[in-house]
């Protein structure tokens, strides 16, 4: 199983990959999903370090919220369950680092500015049928603002399906497998929607997948990185050494 979770999410060696996602979020009041904004996210993440039973994979992530009908980014949502008007936070979370064992769970992770996260994985059942394979791999986290006093906790559930050639996971010759995924997350409110005391959740769709050049994202991922973060575009590798930022959830 730890073959599969590098060979479908990172690689075996150090070398980088990048993870493109597109999809849509949806606010869930008594079980009516609405949707709220389409979104692009974007990873790059690297295998930093190996030892006999854990390794280290630094990632760096950027995330676009755009509107349903036109597609243009947003800066500011109309949150049409309050009727406020919103600025969108900012975008970047990370770089960190998180160590995972062979079986998929979380040792530690490198902290971030302004934020206390608690999470656990799970990794497999992988699933073959003919040269197809597919790895699930959970995750849950529940993340503290230590900056903010009183912020309620965020909780969030990332269920994730990755999905490879059979062959190409056991070509020796391919450090890391071309793979895609379906993701699905559930959370809670996020804390800058001001959704206060109103019960529901969100959840998130999302196809993803990915490559092995910046230059091989979708393109218009490409051009909203290219034009927030012309730094990260010219040199998305020496990104994961940035200093790490606050990511607003």
């Amino acid at each position: 199983m730890d073959f599969l979770h590098r060979k479908l999410l990172y690689a075996l060696d150090e070398r980088p990959v990048f993870w493109w996602k597109r999809g849509t979020k949806y606010g869930v009041i008594e079980g009516e999903a609405k949707p709220m904004w389409n979104m692009w996210v974007f990873f790059v993440q690297r295998v930093i370090s190996h030892r006999q039973d854990s390794f280290d994979v630094a990632s760096l992530e950027a995330v676009y919220l755009t509107d349903l009908v036109s597609g243009n980014l947003l800066e500011n949502w109309h949150n049409f369950y309050t009727g406020e008007t919103l600025p969108v936070p900012g975008r970047l979370m990370g770089p960190e680092t998180q160590t995972f064992r062979k079986d998929g769970s979380s040792i530690a992770a490198s902290p971030l500015p302004g934020l206390e996260i608690e999470r656990t994985h799970t990794l497999g059942p992988a699933t073959v049928v003919g040269d197809d394979v597919w790895l699930s791999f959970d995750s849950s986290a529940i993340v503290t603002r230590t900056n903010i006093a009183g912020t309620p906790q965020f909780r969030i559930n990332d269920l994730e399906t990755f999905n490879a050639k059979l062959s190409d996971v056991l070509d020796s010759d391919q450090p890391s497998a071309s793979a895609s995924a379906t993701l699905h997350l559930i959370s809670s409110w996020q804390g800058w929607l001001g959704m206060g005391d109103r019960p529901g959740s969100q959840v998130t769709r999302l196809i993803a997948r990915k490559v092995f050049q910046f230059e091989d994202i979708a393109a218009e991922l490409q051009r909203l990185i290219k034009h927030s973060y012309p730094e990260i575009a010219a040199d998305p590798v020496a990104a994961l050494d940035r200093p790490p930022e606050i990511f607003e959830r």
